[in-house]
């Protein structure tokens, strides 16, 4: 079970890349998706923090999501990778220790922990991969979740 919280966000700037994606094929697209954004992140913009993916809407064909990195100043448009904006709300936190397969049980227990104490989920959340698989096994794989409370 995963410690819950309800935290504020401040606003931060970014950049992304935005796909409507199926729902198996998620891991391949984050690769070009991050891909894309790299050589931006390499000498045009400075990253501020860790990257993110952001879901403007999920369901069990697939989902729209923005993939980007938060950055120091104004973002830019060049191709698909354009400026995003991390919104400042209410939500419930929960960090997710271990592989990326298994998020969609700490996702539940969110949504569980929001019915028990009479939040109401928005329809949008997102993810900040806070090491990589290059980096540690996947069982040590720190992603905090962020789903907004309306």
């Amino acid at each position: 079970m995963s410690k819950i919280k309800v935290i504020t966000t401040v606003s931060q700037k970014a950049i992304a890349v935005r796909e409507k994606v199926r729902t198996n094929e998620i891991p391949q697209a984050f690769g070009h998706m991050f891909g894309e954004l790299m050589p931006v992140l390499q000498g045009e913009v400075r990253c501020a923090g860790p990257p993110f993916a952001y879901y403007h809407s999920w369901s069990d064909e697939g989902t729209d999501m923005e993939v980007g990195f938060p950055i120091v100043g104004e973002g830019i448009t060049k191709g698909r990778i354009h400026p995003f904006e991390l919104p400042a709300v209410k939500a419930a936190e929960a960090m997710h220790i271990g592989p990326y397969d298994k998020l969609m049980d700490t996702y539940n227990e969110i949504l569980e922990w929001m019915n028990a104490n009479g939040k109401k989920p928005a329809n949008y959340m997102w993810e900040e991969y806070l090491n990589s698989p290059e980096e540690v096994p996947a069982d040590k794989l720190m992603t905090r979740l962020i789903w907004p409370i309306e």
